[in-house]
């Protein structure tokens, strides 16, 4: 029932494993584009939501994040969030290995970074930070949740974020049109972002921003790694776990 869209995977999974053999600088390139219009995504949505009512702020900062991963999609790049699913699939299919898995994800992740790292900086020069993200702002609110959350609900929040990530593009590879994937992208992350669940690629940029502008003590470079670390392992369990393998035993390979 699933067989081309776990195929289609499998291929990519395989073509991303050759990239890194063969021109592991543009896989790195690639994945610093997609941390970078991951964080994109965050500077809109906490900008959008200025003057909103509190009521409000989560529907239209979900209404809005869909631009991140349609960057993604459409202009094409590397995010971790997606390669956990792709590279399982390679792995289960046995097309790729588990060393292979591990050298994708780790390269990714840290182009992801670094792209974030970037944007950040280069929002930085352009002297709103501490419009956006002062002490006080609902950024600053948020990072320091996000820094000072028990590991378990990171962990979980985590799983449910990928899990949906991962759908929206799991269901925009079956969809037959341009239009249905952007349907599909905008209802998944809406659904993410709505119910606080926690992205490690978007929290990159969030976090980041947070520690660059006016910030207090209890915003800090440990809490962000601290934040990071949970966080990725639960967007690996949604991704790799829930979706990738779930599907995988579905199709009864």
């Amino acid at each position: 029932m699933y067989t081309n869209t776990i195929n289609s995977f499998v291929d990519l999974a395989v073509k991303k494993v050759s990239t890194l053999r063969q021109n592991p600088l543009s896989l790195f390139i690639g994945s610093m584009m997609a941390g970078a219009y991951i964080g994109l995504g965050v500077i809109l949505i906490f900008n959008v939501v200025v003057g909103i009512t509190p009521e409000y702020q989560k529907l239209i900062m979900g209404c809005t994040f869909g631009v991140a991963l349609t960057l993604v999609v459409f202009a094409g790049s590397e995010l971790f969030t997606g390669h956990t699913m792709y590279m399982t699939l390679g792995c289960l299919d046995g097309k790729t290995n588990t060393l292979d898995l591990f050298r994708v994800w780790s390269l990714v992740w840290l182009g992801n970074f670094a792209g974030s790292i970037a944007l950040c900086a280069l929002f930085f020069l352009t002297g709103d930070v501490n419009t956006l993200a002062a002490t006080g702002s609902l950024l600053q609110e948020i990072a320091t949740t996000k820094m000072n959350s028990p590991a378990i609900a990171l962990l979980a929040k985590g799983a449910l974020c990928n899990t949906l990530v991962c759908l929206a593009l799991w269901a925009s590879a079956r969809a037959k049109s341009d239009t249905a994937k952007c349907i599909i992208i905008f209802w998944c992350l809406l659904a993410f972002i709505a119910s606080g669940y926690e992205h490690s690629i978007a929290n990159m940029s969030l976090l980041t921003l947070a520690l660059i502008a006016d910030h207090s003590t209890s915003v800090t470079i440990g809490g962000l790694f601290y934040n990071l670390f949970w966080v990725t392992l639960g967007n690996i369990i949604g991704g790799a776990g829930f979706v990738a393998y779930g599907y995988w035993k579905a199709s009864d390979r």
